[in-house]
């Protein structure tokens, strides 16, 4: 006896998945081919011309009126009824064709059912009377159902209008076996034939309609690839230079900030003071390149993901006292009353602040400086002036980066930003960034 393994595989039926593929799509196409609520925009609903938005309406009134006024005459000559009666018996088969604009599935339904009492007021006339007429359709209604079901075609799925053909082939084929004249030559076949020709145009239009849409966003989403990679490689490029040269240069000024007072015999306390002063800053200048770095490499740009800690307004205190160190007088006053501000602008003012005290300190070494922030209702204002370096003291040509940055800085928060000479003679930067709208 062979002991049972309960963890043995399953093999799957493939059987039983076609079965519910195929429960699935059935489901599919009774719930669309049910849904009488189901809505379609018209052709050329945005056309700029209101003559071109209002021509689809216009062109199925019109063909509807003259399928009403031919089924009337044919339905008034054929049956002998007055024409009151044959305009209501032929009449109710034009208005789908309108109503497939707006309702496709709705117009569908109503189309089908307009075209039961002529079958059964043909079904009950006189045999002599009614030997010649078509079955179980009008020439006009025939036609009309016709452009109902390929107007609904253009809008539902493929099942659904296979299988309202279906259901129209069926229902014509229940009125031929149970109602038909006997000498009739029944007009379903000629229906079916006409409606497969048009379903198969239908079929292949759309089908060439969604390739070229297929193959246009496939396009699309490798012309974006394409741009996207060009971009990761110039982003890698741009952080293994900075790796290689900066970084490189960098840690060099650390060491030799580190190592410079042991070669000098009992240095001054200012002297270790101010290399001490320049190997913090190198390696806070490192600490913030890694952290571009990690950016640059970054595949995406994700801004909850830091590698490092962001500065805040609470480190503006000891961006003062660093500019200090360095030689400048600087005063630094807030006013408001301080609160919390949104994480980007508390960046981006820091880094404004950061930018115009370096600007100082390279064109104006030796002067003095103010720093002033000011927590308004709505903005946050930061504002650095500085007086006009001594003279003879060394200057350093700038290239204009940093005021750009600053300017893009303010004009990524929606702030404005003021930078130039004041009348006293001072160079200022201030900055106005908006705080209300991302709180």
């Amino acid at each position: 006896m062979i002991p049972e393994q309960p963890n043995a595989p399953t093999v799957p039926d493939p059987r039983g998945d076609g079965l519910r593929q195929v429960g699935a799509v059935l489901r599919a196409v009774r719930r669309e081919a049910c849904d009488v609520s189901r809505r379609a925009s018209p052709p050329f609903r945005n056309a700029e011309r209101p003559f071109l938005r209002h021509l689809p309406l216009l062109a199925a009134a019109l063909v509807a009126a003259d399928l009403g006024i031919g089924g009337t005459l044919i339905v008034a000559d054929g049956l002998g009824l007055p024409w009151w009666g044959a305009g209501l018996v032929a009449g109710v088969q034009g208005p789908p064709l309108v109503l497939a604009l707006y309702r496709p599935v709705l117009a569908w339904w109503s189309s089908l059912a307009a075209s039961l009492p002529y079958a059964l007021l043909a079904a009950l006339a006189e045999p002599a009377g009614r030997a010649d007429e078509p079955w179980p359709w009008t020439a006009p209604g025939l036609w009309a159902h016709l452009g109902v079901t390929l107007l609904v075609a253009c809008r539902v799925r493929t099942e659904t209008y296979v299988a309202q053909w279906l259901l129209t082939m069926a229902l014509g084929g229940a009125l031929t076996a149970g109602l038909a004249p006997p000498s009739s030559v029944g007009d379903l076949l000629l229906w079916g034939l006409f409606s497969a020709l048009g379903l198969a145009v239908v079929t292949v239009v759309r089908g060439r309609s969604r390739a070229r849409r297929a193959l246009r966003a496939q396009e699309a989403l490798t012309e974006f690839e394409r741009g996207r990679r060009a971009l990761l490689e110039e982003r890698t490029r741009i952080a293994r230079e900075l790796h290689d040269v900066v970084a490189h240069h960098m840690s060099v000024v650390a060491v030799q900030a580190e190592a410079a007072p042991y070669r000098v015999a009992e240095p001054p306390p200012e002297l270790s003071e101010s290399f001490a002063s320049i190997r913090e800053n190198a390696l806070a200048a490192l600490t913030e390149l890694r952290y571009v770095l990690g950016m640059l490499r970054s595949p995406e740009e994700r801004p909850e993901v830091r590698y490092a800690p962001q500065p805040t307004l609470e480190n503006l205190d000891g961006l003062v006292a660093n500019v200090r160190a360095a030689g400048l007088r600087i005063d630094m006053v807030i006013t408001g009353e301080a609160r919390a501000v949104p994480q980007r602008v508390e960046l981006s003012a820091f880094r404004i602040a950061q930018e115009a005290l370096s600007n100082a300190l390279r064109h104006a070494p030796g002067c003095r400086g103010e720093v002033q922030l000011t927590y308004g209702r709505g903005e946050l204002g930061i504002r650095v002036a500085n007086s006009p370096a001594p003279d003879g003291a060394p200057r350093q040509r700038g290239t204009g980066h940093g005021v750009l940055g600053i300017r893009e800085r303010a004009s990524l928060l929606g702030g404005s930003v003021r930078i130039g000479t004041r009348e006293d003679g001072w160079f200022e930067v201030a900055a106005s960034l908006p705080t209300s709208e991302q709180e």
